[in-house]
C-alpha cells in the first residue's frame, strides 16, 4: 500500500497496469474499480513534448475529481528531462462513475486533458464503510481528541450539515448531500471548543475530513 509503482497495481483494489491518455499525461492505472471507502495512491506523470513550454509555470496543471476525494498529494518533481511526476492519495467517496482528471491550457496546443476512469462500487460487508455505518470509526484518532458520533437524517445548507439536531460546519460538502436529505452517521471530535467532522457515511457515501484535523490542528 505504501509502495509506489508504475508497473504493478497494488494501491487500490481492481486497478490495473499503466495507461497513457494522449501524448502528455500518464497515470499509474488504466482504470480503477473498487468499493466505496477504498483509498490509496495514484501516480500522475506529465511528458512535456515542447522544448519551450508556454505555461506560466512548469507545474500549471489543473487536477479535478468526481466521486473521489484527494486526501493529500506530493509536490511535482522532475523524474527525468521533461518528465514531471506527482502522487495523490485518493479516497473513493461516492458510489457511481467518477474520475481523476489532469488538464492544461497552453498557447501552443490549447486545452488538453488526461482522464483516469474510476468506478466506485457498493460497499462490502467487511469493509470500512460497513464498519463505520455500524458505529465503529475505522481510523486512528490523534492523541488528545475524544471521538463522538451522531446519526440521523442529514441535510446541508451552504456548508453547514444538520443531523440529529446538531449542526456542523463542513470543510467541503459531499455532492451526494446537495439538495437532498440522506440518513448518515457523522463521526467528529471537538477542537478549540467547536465540533470538527472526521467522516460522513451514508448510502453510497464515505466522505473523509480526518487528514484536515492534523493538517490544520
Amino acid at each position: 500500500m505504501n509502495v509506489r509503482t508504475w508497473t504493478i497495481a497494488i494501491a487500490l483494489a481492481g486497478a490495473v497496469g499503466l495507461a497513457s491518455f494522449g501524448c502528455d499525461f500518464v497515470f499509474s492505472y488504466k482504470s480503477i474499480t473498487a468499493p466505496v471507502g477504498t483509498w490509496g495512491e495514484v501516480g500522475i506523470r506529465v511528458y512535456k513534448t515542447h522544448a519551450n513550454c508556454t505555461l506560466p509555470s512548469p507545474y500549471a496543471y489543473d487536477i479535478t475529481t468526481a466521486g473521489v476525494q484527494i486526501l493529500g498529494e506530493t509536490p511535482w518533481v522532475e523524474v527525468e528531462r521533461n518528465v514531471i511526476e506527482k502522487w495523490v492519495l485518493l479516497s473513493l467517496g461516492e458510489v457511481g462513475d467518477g474520475y481523476l482528471k489532469i488538464s492544461k491550457t497552453c498557447a501552443k496546443e490549447g486545452y488538453e486533458e488526461g482522464v483516469l476512469p474510476i468506478q466506485v462500487t457498493a460497499p462490502t460487508t467487511d469493509g470500512v464503510w460497513s464498519q463505520a455505518w455500524n458505529g465503529t470509526y475505522p481510523f486512528e484518532i490523534p492523541p488528545g481528541y475524544t471521538l463522538a458520533s451522531v446519526a440521523g437524517d442529514a441535510g446541508v445548507s451552504g456548508d453547514v450539515l444538520s443531523v440529529g439536531g446538531d449542526s456542523f460546519a463542513l470543510p467541503s460538502v459531499p455532492p451526494a448531500l446537495v439538495g437532498r436529505t440522506l440518513p448518515v452517521r457523522l463521526f467528529y471530535v471537538t477542537r478549540g471548543g467547536e465540533p470538527f467532522p472526521l467522516l460522513i457515511v451514508g448510502e453510497g457515501l464515505f466522505w473523509r475530513y480526518d487528514p484536515l484535523l492534523t493538517a490544520e490542528g
